[in-house]
């Protein structure tokens, strides 16, 4: 796995607790895909900087090469009322010079769905998925973010996200998970 901390939503070693009040949400590392943060100007490439000309193509998560994401827990999550995790990837365009150079609207582009706490024991990969294509088409998202969502009256007692990452192709021994048709005497 090729790891750069720029691009970590969750780094490894840093793990994000997911305890608090009842239908809160917790939020990753927001990722710049200009490289240069949250506030700070787009730099100059090549001809006239528009806020909403670059970011993420349409073409972004198309190809042999494509970016798969892991997340994974740290500690296993408990609740005492039932409740479930949503995590989504979400993106957001440039708010410009005017709003400071921050994430504008955040769109959501891909979540997993409900989670039950049963499912999100220790130190498993919880969440995978190919990076997509921004939606809507025209979105040219700059800015990245993970959203960890609990719904409303509920909430973990326990429970952490170790790490939330992309990486170039799953690296995982998927064989290992396969059906075994056979015993060995």
């Amino acid at each position: 796995m090729r790891l750069d901390a720029l691009l970590a939503f969750v780094p490894v070693g840093t793990p994000l607790s997911c305890v608090g009040s009842t239908g809160a949400t917790f939020y990753s590392n927001v990722v710049d895909l200009l490289g240069v943060g949250v506030g700070q100007a787009s730099p100059n490439i090549m001809g006239n900087v528009s806020n909403n000309a670059y970011g993420a193509a349409d073409g972004m998560g198309v190809g042999q090469e494509r970016v798969e994401m892991a997340v994974a827990t740290g500690t296993a999550f408990a609740t005492s009322n039932s409740a479930t995790l949503n995590i989504q990837l979400q993106a957001a365009v440039d708010s410009g010079t005017s709003g400071g150079y921050q994430p504008g609207t955040w769109n959501v582009i891909e979540e997993s769905g409900t989670i039950s706490a049963t499912n999100l024991a220790a130190n498993t990969v919880v969440f995978r998925f190919p990076w997509l294509p921004p939606f809507p088409e025209n979105l040219r998202p700059r800015f990245l973010r993970l959203a960890f969502v609990t719904p409303a009256s509920t909430n973990f007692t326990t429970g952490t996200i170790a790490y939330a990452v992309p990486s170039l192709g799953r690296d995982d021994w998927f064989a290992a998970y396969a059906a075994k048709n056979y015993t060995v005497a």
